[in-house]
């Protein structure tokens, strides 16, 4: 977008939603000026679903009949009833009543079921899009979505007339249905297929397995076969699977994403379709994987799972929390729950908790920042619908894992066959030349001194210590991430330095006193001599590399080796990772160990270019049994690896090869990431529980 276009955008924004007034100006800078607003509240996830729930209501009363608003604009005020999503509300509502205690939300959904019954068409179908728009042309979508309020209605009360109601529904979205399965007529768009109408076929499915009625079934299930054959077997991609695919370009807001993982989700697990449930997961898995990799979810995704936009979709972010919960629940993965939490504190620092304006105090806006490209500068109900609901599924999912561990199903509790456990007893070998070891560092890593303090029994003096001077992303880009995380607020603290609010409190880490702050410090003291690099694309700083003639460069907190310096030393490169390889790749995987049950210990591997795939030399096992709390795990863990790496650092300067390794499949093992603080907290208090004392 053009100069002139910003500013005509901008300028257009600030008329049409009335910028002037104070709650709208708010609503507007928190996206930029103030992002840990609710951190520093220190609003607990009750404060957030009450507040949601306060808004929800708001929408409702806002309208006479019964349904309830579409959405609040920041220009305009709430909107006309929308039958659609006042449908997939009323389970909503009642799950506030029964499961969070929020009293008078039985009776609002008795009140939009009989907003419902009284629009219902009279082929059995409801009309699309807001109440003041459209009375009379049935949606297929729509209908469906309202089929789901319908059937959950019935099941809660046994209300004969809702049932027929809802058998009309069934019986119409059979009959529109084309033979191959898919609905082709009323729909939004129409002439153009939709992958995201799976949220059409497992209401359908739905209602099926509650009534009995296999025409219902079978229709659901013939639209599951036809979704599946939009999937892209490359990537797990649904093609088709967004409002605006007819562009080209592949690409779907998170939101019709949700919509099409969840419908398959649920139509496989009614249906018994295995090969859904892969599709579902594995989809499933690669948006859990793009949250953990940007460490937010973009609001548009394309067919490799890349983001394809630089706001978010609250919704989507909901929704997807929503699916990864019930994959869980399902098959048990606690990964896919720590996906579920991120993406949940990801939308409660975006809802409007505090505004003087009732319209917008506790809801959750389309896009965040709020003037996004989805549902622009408005707060639609179905985001809080989604929202609630995810809180909801978090507070079952966290209670039922207070019972550690947490089995994987593709987590093994014994270590894999053929995983070496010790090294071979092969005799030392005088006549090989010394071998030469260079280790990798970072400029504040701890590691060198580490593992040259702890090997110096054994003789062990490295060669040469590597360290890596890259600048790392530019200024901007770190400015731009601080600012999409804490705010301008926030980088405001931070450069007159100023604490940031939400990190107070924490302990700081205590400072040695014995060894120099950094590697270059370190090395100097000893006599080490040191290599500084900043690029592998430079001639000269490869020609320095190369130069050090290394027999085997060994990682000692190191980043990333790329595939050019891996390729430099005669033997190889070695890194000590601090679980059992191949299942455990990634971080944090002591604790991921511990919460699924897995053996915890320490792996030694050859490094190659994927994550931690590399061949394995030896896995050794770790007792944490009496470790009270992760730090002690982790301790425990980290004095092993150093071991560990030191004896295979002395086979190798001893034998002139390294030990024999065992190769890793890509398909054996999987990355984890960063463990949620809720997660760790359940984890602490596995471990102070199991602790003697």
């Amino acid at each position: 977008m053009g100069t002139f276009a910003t500013a005509r955008r901008i300028a257009d924004t600030l008329v049409t939603t009335r910028a002037w007034r104070p709650a709208t100006l708010a609503a507007l800078g928190g996206g930029v000026v103030h992002r840990g607003r609710n951190d520093e509240l220190g609003l607990t996830d009750r404060d957030h679903l009450e507040a949601a729930a306060g808004w929800l209501a708001r929408a409702q009363d806002a309208q006479r009949d019964g349904g309830i608003s579409g959405r609040y604009h920041l220009g305009r005020g709430w909107s006309s009833s929308y039958p659609e999503t006042t449908g997939y509300l009323v389970p909503t509502m009642l799950a506030l009543e029964s499961e969070a205690g929020v009293a008078g939300f039985g009776d609002r959904a008795r009140r939009a079921i009989a907003f419902l019954l009284g629009v219902q068409l009279p082929g059995g179908g409801f009309p699309g899009m807001e109440i003041a728009q459209n009375r009379e042309q049935p949606s297929i979508f729509n209908s469906a979505q309202i089929l789901n309020g319908l059937t959950t209605w019935h099941r809660a009360t046994g209300d004969e007339d809702v049932l027929r109601a809802a058998r009309r529904v069934a019986d119409w979205l059979t009959a529109e249905q084309d033979p191959d399965g898919a609905w082709r007529r009323h729909l939004y768009g129409s002439g153009q297929t939709y992958t995201y109408m799976a949220h059409a076929g497992c209401w359908l499915a739905e209602f099926g397995a509650h009534s009995g009625d296999t025409r219902h079934l079978d229709a659901a299930r013939r639209h599951l076969h036809w979704v599946l054959g939009h999937v892209d077997d490359s990537t797990g991609w649904i093609d088709d699977c967004g409002f605006d695919d007819g562009s080209g370009e592949r690409t779907a807001v998170t939101h019709t994403i949700a919509y099409t993982i969840w419908g398959i989700l649920m139509m496989s697990n009614i249906l018994g379709d295995e090969r859904g449930m892969a599709v579902a997961r594995r989809a499933a898995r690669a948006v859990a994987r793009r949250l953990s990799l940007s460490k937010w979810l973009p609001g548009r995704l394309d067919a490799r799972w890349r983001p394809a936009a630089s706001y978010a979709c609250l919704t989507g972010n909901a929704q997807m929390a929503l699916i990864w919960l019930e994959l869980h629940r399902l098959e048990g993965d606690p990964t896919l729950v720590n996906a579920a939490l991120r993406a949940i504190d990801l939308v409660k620092r975006a809802q409007l908790v505090q505004s003087g304006d009732p319209g917008l105090r506790g809801g959750v806006a389309g896009s965040d920042p709020i003037w996004g490209r989805y549902i622009e500068l408005a707060v639609p109900n179905w985001a809080a619908k989604f929202f609630i609901d995810a809180l909801l599924a978090k507070a079952r999912t966290l209670a039922a894992l207070a019972q550690l561990p947490a089995r994987s199903a593709d987590a093994p509790t014994e270590v894999p066959a053929g995983v070496p456990v010790s090294l071979p007893s092969a005799p030392r070998q005088p006549s090989v030349r010394r071998q030469r070891v260079v280790l990798l560092a970072e400029e504040r890593s701890r590691k060198v001194a580490q593992f040259s303090e702890s090997w110096a029994a054994w003789g062990f003096k490295p060669d040469a210590v590597v360290i890596h001077a890259a600048p790392g992303e530019s200024r901007a880009a770190r400015l731009a991430s601080y600012v999409r995380e804490h705010g301008v607020a926030g980088l405001a603290r931070r450069a007159t330095g100023g604490s940031n609010p939400a990190l107070a409190g924490a302990p700081a880490a205590a400072p040695s006193t014995h060894i120099p702050d950094t590697v270059a410090a370190y090395c100097s003291a000893r006599g080490i001599p040191m290599v500084r690099f900043a690029s592998l694309d430079d001639p000269a700083d490869m020609a320095l590399l190369r130069g050090l003639d290394a027999d085997v460069f060994v990682c000692a907190g190191f980043g990333i080796v790329r595939p050019a310096m891996l390729a430099l030393p005669r033997l190889g490169t070695l890194n000590v990772h601090m679980g059992l390889l191949p299942p455990m790749r990634g971080m944090n995987v002591a604790e991921w160990s511990a919460f699924t049950g897995v053996p915890v210990g320490c792996t030694v591997h050859v490094v190659d270019p994927g994550v931690d795939t590399g061949d394995i030399i030896v896995f050794r096992l770790v007792d944490v049994a009496g470790a009270d709390g992760i730090e002690a795990l982790r301790h425990r863990v980290d004095d092993a690896q150093v071991v560990a790496l030191g004896d295979v650092v002395r086979w190798v300067v001893e034998h002139g090869a390294l030990p024999p390794a065992r190769a890793q499949r890509a398909d054996e093992g999987r990355q984890y990431f960063a463990m949620h603080d809720a997660m760790r907290a359940l984890l602490a208090s596995h471990l102070r529980a199991a602790a003697p004392g």
